[in-house]
C-alpha cells in the first residue's frame, strides 16, 4: 500500500514533463530589421504604434517572381510577426489548401481568437501547432485561429508552388 502514493507521484511528475520540450531554433526565420513608415514598430514592445488603434499594416509577400499584397490587422500576433520583418521563411504546402510555417506550439501571443470559416487569401495563426498559414484554397473547414489579415489577389500562385520560401516585407 505504501507503493501507491509513490506511484501516483511518479506518474504526475512524468505527466508534467510531457509538456516540456525544446524548440528547434534552426528553423527560425531569417530576419533583418527595416524602418516602417505606415506604422512604427516599437523596439522595446514590438507594438505597432500609430495614431489610430485599428491601423492596418500593408505587407508585400514574395513567392519566386510573384509579389502579393496583403493587409494585416493590428493584434498581438501580427505585432510579433511584424517585428521579425523583413523575413524569409520556408513554407510547406499542406492539404492542398494552405501554406504553413511552424513557429512551435503557442510560440506567438494571441488575442480575439475566432472559430469559423475562412476565406481564400486569409492569413492566420493556428496556436496549437504554432502555425502561420496562408489559406489559398477552400474546403469549408472551420477551425479556431487568430486572424492576421488577407491577401487581396494572386493567392492562387500557391496552387503550383509546393513547398517554397516566402518573403514578408513591410510596405512604405
Amino acid at each position: 500500500m505504501k507503493k501507491l502514493p509513490a506511484l501516483v507521484f511518479v506518474m504526475l511528475f512524468a505527466l508534467s514533463l510531457c509538456g516540456c520540450g525544446e524548440t528547434d531554433s534552426s528553423a527560425a526565420p531569417e530576419t533583418a530589421k527595416a524602418p516602417v513608415s505606415s506604422a512604427a514598430v516599437s523596439a522595446e514592445s514590438g507594438a505597432i504604434e500609430s495614431e489610430a488603434e485599428d491601423t492596418e499594416v500593408n505587407v508585400k509577400i514574395t513567392v519566386g517572381d510573384t509579389e502579393l499584397l496583403a493587409t494585416l490587422e493590428n493584434n498581438a500576433t501580427t505585432r510579433a510577426i511584424v517585428e521579425q520583418m523583413p523575413m524569409t521563411i520556408p513554407m510547406m504546402d499542406l492539404y492542398g489548401r494552405e501554406m504553413c510555417y511552424r513557429y512551435g506550439a503557442y510560440a506567438l501571443p494571441t488575442e480575439n481568437m475566432r472559430s469559423d470559416g475562412y476565406e481564400v487569401g486569409d492569413i492566420a495563426y493556428w496556436a496549437p501547432g504554432g502555425s502561420l498559414v496562408i489559406l489559398y484554397a477552400q474546403n469549408g473547414e472551420q477551425f479556431e485561429r487568430q486572424h492576421l489579415g488577407h491577401i487581396d489577389s494572386g493567392v492562387e500562385v500557391f496552387e503550383s508552388t509546393g513547398d517554397v520560401d516566402v518573403t514578408f516585407e513591410l510596405m512604405d
